[in-house]
């Protein structure tokens, strides 16, 4: 196959379909936590960086501070987020998720964790090299474009 049908083949399905796929696993986790996918989005931002004051997650997941408020409240009801003050600065809190939360994502995803690795085992050090660095470079640019 030469480098534009490739291309096309990468760009214009095989990655719209892998995104339309994440999306509707996002939903079926948000369902079985029994919160929203942008909520889902939130566990997955505290899990990869850390406890984060509200402001700073509802700029992560694209809320306004009030529907970051009723998220937060959502997670906090679900037992995956608690509130908790910033050592740092005691007049801020800080949302930390809780290991409970943690691993209850971690189990709904364990499945797609898994095959994933399987699908991956099969590439040299190289290839997986160049798959990272894509994954990287894609992440950045759709960041780009918020």
């Amino acid at each position: 196959m030469d480098r534009d049908k490739l291309m096309d083949a990468l760009v214009g399905q095989a990655l719209p379909e892998w995104a339309i796929e994440v999306v509707s696993l996002n939903s079926v986790v948000a369902a079985q936590l029994g919160v929203t996918d942008t909520d889902v989005q939130c566990l997955h931002v505290l899990g990869q960086y850390g406890p984060a004051t509200p402001g700073a997650l509802a700029r992560q997941v694209n809320l306004t501070s009030g529907s970051a408020s009723r998220m937060i409240d959502r997670l906090e009801s679900a037992g995956c987020v608690r509130r908790v003050p910033d050592a740092a600065d005691r007049r801020k809190v800080l949302i930390e998720p809780t290991e409970e939360g943690l691993a209850r994502v971690a189990a709904a995803y364990a499945g797609l964790v898994e095959r994933t690795r399987a699908d991956l085992s099969g590439f040299s050090d190289a290839e997986l090299a160049t798959v990272l660095r894509f994954v990287r470079s894609a992440a950045s640019s759709t960041a780009a474009s918020r």
